[in-house]
């Protein structure tokens, strides 16, 4: 079964934490690290590697950090996956039998596609906490 790694999972977190930045401030590492429970380490890697996609940027300085190099609006949630991950399902060069499952592969592609083209600013809409009263 194909599934997200944990460097997606926590980039995406950060993201949509970014994303809802007071006033579009940038956020200093500790912050998104204590609000998304990420390592400082980690999260610094992967915000590297978000900015090198210009998926954010940076700002030095006493009151700098990162915040989105978009808006939410125009930040696709797969753009965050693949600067994470890499393509989706890239298969490369003949592969023998796999080439009978190519058009699987394809078709799983383009639904993953359909299912993550949602945008950063839609995840509040998707996501919606549950509260169960005892």
């Amino acid at each position: 079964m194909a599934a997200l790694s944990s460097k997606a999972i926590y980039g995406l977190a950060a993201m949509h934490v970014l994303s809802h930045a007071p006033h579009g401030r940038a956020m200093q590492v500790r912050e998104i690290a204590a609000m998304t429970q990420i390592s400082h380490g980690y999260l610094e890697q992967l915000l590297s590697i978000l900015r090198r996609n210009n998926l954010i940027s940076s700002i030095r300085g006493a009151s700098g950090g990162y915040k989105l190099s978009r808006a939410s609006h125009e930040i696709e949630v797969i753009e965050i996956i693949e600067a994470l991950e890499g393509p989706f399902y890239k298969i490369e060069g003949n592969m023998g039998s796999s080439l009978i499952l190519e058009y699987f592969w394809g078709d799983i592609e383009t639904k993953m596609r359909g299912l993550f083209g949602m945008k950063l600013s839609e995840l509040d809409q998707a996501y919606q906490p549950h509260y169960y009263e005892i």
